[in-house]
């Protein structure tokens, strides 16, 4: 067995060499230490509404003899409101069958879908009427941004082949307009992020590309005589691509011009402001290389400072197979912070924003390591579940291996998603035995998206599956319920980009200050509800609302002598004109 498992990790990029041993004395004395926690008041909950709420979709991969890798790596999800009436549609993506002539196949039953929100909890199938019948490539990702500030959110696809750019015409149908755009891309591209890196206010998009992999040479791998999906050193990385919005409906490559050059295998891919100087800089998650920092420098370049501030390793100076991203301020400290899912026998990473350009790995401290450790993680993010205040954690796991008990017995591919509770404390409890029946059912997870789609003030959740159906979680949490207070904020740019996309905002009451950045995509090959969601607890009243616009431009909203909107959902419009 331990023979067994080092070859394992090897085979990864994962060993741990001399450590192996301190580690799982870690993992060990961890186990021991969280069984004498006292036991956790159950406040979260989920029930699972796939099937009531008419969402009938189930993933393929087209899984075959030849274990071709795009096979185990899809696909991803969508919440958004694509005709504007106030409620959270979905989009799922679907990948298909792959053909090593090039032609990869989508059956009719096998196309990415679009469910229109019906108001009341359910859901229609409205793809082919809204006219997104066309997909192209092996499906992977999906992300959604107004990128031409008209109002309606449109639609990126990120594939094994051709991405695509659907533009929404804003009377419930899209446009495939990829080739006018100049954003096909071409690589095997898995997640996307849009954000307005020259403060320009058009979003500019940033494509995160995976492997140089061609089904025509593609080989078969083995271990312990066992046929399985390649690992990503079989294989060299391919770069990402950076367009610029040129504001008339086209993007421009300027990958090289601004020094993104680093040939990476991107899994995920985030604008966030780390440094908090008003300028996105680009997070960019590699499988079994470092990752990749961005550090905007004002001037339409960047450089990549991941290993500086301390985000390019764990914190034993080695690559992760980082595959999923959350971003968000987990200790309400004014900061956003970064979690990073990664393989299994490797623990996850909590990288905790210092506030000085700096982060530091916080996952063991935070609570968060030993449950990660026999697991494989994909799509993650952070979530207010319980409207307390703090934001809690979502992680989507499962392996790629479908036959990974036969090489280690101890671990499986289908894998239990978590949900974790933010205890306030700076650290996390697992909920994930008590949160509801869905988390003990083993799924081949990937993607995660969080939103409100029933309007209730509670954040639910949409899950991927590979090869297995989506699923679509109620927030039925009761403390949140019957008694904890939210308020929901749609950001409208003006001068600023329309969604406002990397806008800052805060939200203050008597007793706390929350802070939020408003981002594009982030999770595994995923997208979530554009409005920014607080949850204020047993707080009877907010009294101010601050809003830092990309622009430059600062607003606040004072409710102290105003309609309190608490449980409600307000519009603010940046008071800047073009």
């Amino acid at each position: 067995m331990r023979d067994t498992r080092k070859k394992l990790k090897n085979y990864c990029y994962l060993s741990f060499g001399a450590n192996i041993k301190s580690l799982l004395l870690t993992h060990l004395i961890l186990v021991s230490f969280a069984s004498i926690l006292p036991a956790a008041e159950t406040t979260l909950h989920f029930t699972e509404q796939t099937q009531q709420a008419g969402i009938h979709f189930k993933h393929t991969n087209g899984a075959s003899k030849h274990k071709y890798l795009p096979e185990t790596m899809g696909a991803g999800g969508l919440f958004f409101d694509y005709n504007n009436d106030g409620h959270l549609d979905i989009y799922l993506v679907n990948s298909g069958v792959l053909n090593p002539t090039g032609q990869h196949q989508r059956p009719p039953n096998n196309m990415n879908v679009l469910y229109r929100n019906n108001g009341d909890g359910t859901f229609v199938d409205v793809t082919a009427s809204a006219g997104l019948q066309q997909d192209h490539g092996y499906g992977m990702g999906c992300i959604s941004a107004d990128y031409d500030n008209d109002g309606d959110a449109d639609l990126y696809l990120t594939n094994f082949g051709t991405n695509q750019l659907y533009k929404n015409n804003g009377d419930g149908t899209f446009t495939d307009i990829t080739s006018q755009a100049g954003v096909g891309d071409g690589n095997w591209s898995v997640s996307a992020s849009f954000g307005d890196f020259n403060l320009d206010g058009h979003l500019d998009l940033y494509v995160a590309n995976y492997l140089d992999y061609q089904l025509e040479t593609a080989h078969a791998c083995f271990l312990e005589g066992v046929h399985m999906y390649c690992g990503p050193h079989e294989y060299p990385g391919v770069r990402d691509t950076l367009y610029r919005n040129n504001g008339d409906g086209t993007f421009t490559d300027i990958t090289s011009r601004a020094g993104v050059r680093n040939t990476g295998k991107g899994l995920g891919v985030l604008f966030t402001d780390y440094n908090n100087d008003g300028y996105p800089d680009i997070f960019v998650a590699n499988d079994a290389v470092p990752d990749f920092l961005y550090r905007n420098n004002k001037d339409g370049t960047f450089t990549d400072v991941a290993v500086t501030v301390g985000v390019a390793y764990n914190s034993e100076g080695r690559a992760t197979a980082s595959m999923g991203i959350a971003s968000g301020d987990y200790n309400n400290d004014g900061a956003s912070d970064l979690f990073i899912t990664n393989f299994s026998l490797e623990i996850n990473s909590l990288f905790h924003n210092d506030s000085d350009g700096f982060f530091t790995m916080t996952t063991f401290e935070a609570g968060l390591a030993d449950s990660s450790f026999s697991q494989l993680g994909f799509g993650t993010e952070f979530l207010d579940a319980d409207n307390n205040g703090t934001l809690d954690l979502f992680v989507a796991n499962g392996h790629v291996w479908d036959n990974v008990s036969k090489i280690t017995p101890s671990l499986s591919y289908r894998q239990k998603c978590q949900i974790f509770e933010n205890i306030g404390t700076g650290q996390f409890r697992e909920l994930t035995e008590t949160a509801g029946p869905f988390f003990k059912r083993p799924v081949v997870a990937r993607g995660v998206a969080v939103g409100d789609y029933n309007n209730d003030g509670l954040v639910d959740v949409l899950v991927t599956s590979n090869g297995e159906d989506a699923a679509l979680l109620r927030n039925d949490s009761q403390t949140a319920l019957r008694k904890n207070k939210w308020v929901k904020i749609r950001l409208i740019g003006t001068k600023s980009n329309r969604d406002g996309i990397g806008a800052k905002v805060w939200v203050q009451t008597e007793k706390t200050t929350q802070f939020r950045e408003a981002t594009c995509g982030g999770s595994y090959a995923s997208g979530s509800e554009r409005k920014l969601h607080f949850g204020i607890g047993t707080q009877e009243t907010i009294q101010s609302i601050k809003l830092q616009w990309q622009s430059g431009h600062i607003q606040t909203l004072d409710f102290s002598n105003a309609e309190n909107p608490i449980n409600q959902t307000i519009r603010i419009t940046e008071n800047h004109l073009r």
